[in-house]
């Protein structure tokens, strides 16, 4: 019955996917993306550390709300990469997901045989923070290449 009540609380990724969608037409996918790595981290952050029934299903929510919201945004920027083969697109991306979850899982199995929980725990945080340090990395290095370089006298 508790396994099942999670389905529900997972559920929040119904209510994360449009206003995502939302913001993301406002403000751009590239913020949606990095605000949703940065919640993925923070669920990671409560699972290890707000060990009881309630930090588990603040951190769900928060897990699939971060996951949700990147994945609505990642698959506006690869929509808007070329409208005309979006069915490839996406097959690319769902694939790429898949391919990704699959391979977390498996790592996750490691880590809980080695380590038990704070092992898979130390492994979530470490790929979030790796994700929000690779769009933080993008994020820099856009906005290093729509700067003149120094000394070059712009029109405006």
């Amino acid at each position: 019955d508790i396994a099942g009540l999670f389905g529900i609380v997972g559920a929040v990724g119904i209510l994360a996917a449009p206003l995502a969608g939302r913001v993301a037409d406002r403000h751009g996918a590239g913020p949606v993306v990095m605000l949703g790595a940065i919640v993925t981290a923070c669920s990671w952050l409560v699972f290890g550390l707000w060990t009881s029934l309630t930090g588990l299903v603040v951190g769900v929510v928060l897990l699939d709300f971060g996951m949700q919201s990147a994945l609505v945004s990642n698959q506006h920027l690869v929509f808007s990469l070329r409208p005309e083969a979006r069915a490839r697109l996406n097959t690319i991306l769902m694939g790429s997901m898949f391919l990704g979850g699959a391979g977390g899982s498996a790592t996750a199995t490691y880590a809980w045989q080695a380590a038990g929980w704070p092992g898979v725990v130390a492994l979530g945080v470490a790929a979030a923070a790796a994700a929000v340090a690779i769009q933080a990395g993008g994020r820099l290095g856009a906005r290093r290449r729509a700067r003149p370089p120094s000394g070059e006298i712009t029109k405006c």
